[in-house]
């Protein structure tokens, strides 16, 4: 409960904060109409002359590209935003107000997790849910209370192999200061705004085994679309797990690395 009061804090600080600019939200709302428009014009580029690609309708596609905007949404709610105040040449590791983070009596992986939050991803969440809800719509499938639990699970399991990646690399500026990666993983992200099966077989290899844009983006969207694989979540829950305890040794380990600035 503790942990859970103290999200709400943040969160009331963040709104705060951002109501004193209004003019943001008119901003973000035209980021997240030219990024929507963006997605969906390339989606019927490619469905110009085709019914189907790889297996994908233009419909299936859509809920792919409303997946992967949800999953961008909930990562710049909180996840990105508190991770990226590590690394970077005005970092708090470069800076060395990380101390203050180390004098707080709660637990750190916890608190540069959560610690900021962006209210306005909340209008991407929405944005998101309704390109999704949208696409299924097209796709004419009536989807049961096992296809929800099902993308919910999925969706889960998305975020926090996805979270555990990005706490990994903005680890890595323990060890080297000022090292900031996470644009990395922003770029092969955007891999995902599209079904994976579209790709030729050794891309397919590598979005799915090496970097699990499949597990993050596909494997939700085939649970709405009802292509989804007992094996295939059962794997990506397996990994989730997997990624998230070696990610928090690793942290546990960067953590140690750690030299304070008045030392």
């Amino acid at each position: 409960m503790r942990y859970i009061r103290l999200a709400g804090v943040f969160i009331r600080a963040a709104f705060q904060n951002e109501t004193a600019f209004r003019v943001n939200f008119f901003l973000n709302l035209l980021g997240t109409g030219l990024s929507l428009m963006g997605g969906i014009g390339g989606i019927y580029i490619i469905y110009a002359n085709n019914e189907r690609l790889n297996g994908w309708t233009m419909p299936e596609t859509l809920a792919v590209l409303g997946v992967y905007m949800l999953v961008q949404a909930v990562s710049g709610l909180f996840i990105n935003p508190s991770l990226n105040k590590l690394g970077g040449m005005g970092g708090e590791l470069e800076t060395g107000t990380f101390d203050y983070t180390m004098l707080r009596p709660i637990s750190k992986q916890y608190y540069v997790s959560v610690r900021v939050w962006s209210p306005w991803e909340f209008l991407n969440i929405c944005v998101s849910i309704g390109v999704t809800a949208f696409a299924v719509r097209q796709m004419g499938v009536t989807l049961c209370g096992m296809d929800i639990l099902l993308f919910v699970v999925s969706i889960t399991v998305s975020i926090g192999i996805l979270y555990s990646i990005l706490l990994f690399v903005n680890s890595i500026a323990f060890w080297y200061r000022g090292t900031y990666l996470s644009w990395i993983v922003g770029d092969i992200m955007q891999t995902g705004r599209y079904p994976i099966g579209i790709y030729p077989e050794h891309v397919r290899f590598l979005l799915t085994w090496i970097f699990p844009i499949g597990f993050i983006v596909s494997m939700p969207a085939e649970a709405l679309s009802q292509k989804s694989q007992p094996f295939i979540l059962l794997s990506g829950f397996v990994l989730m797990i997997a990624l998230f305890l070696l990610t928090m040794l690793f942290f546990r380990a960067s953590l140690r690395k750690y030299s304070s600035a008045s030392s």
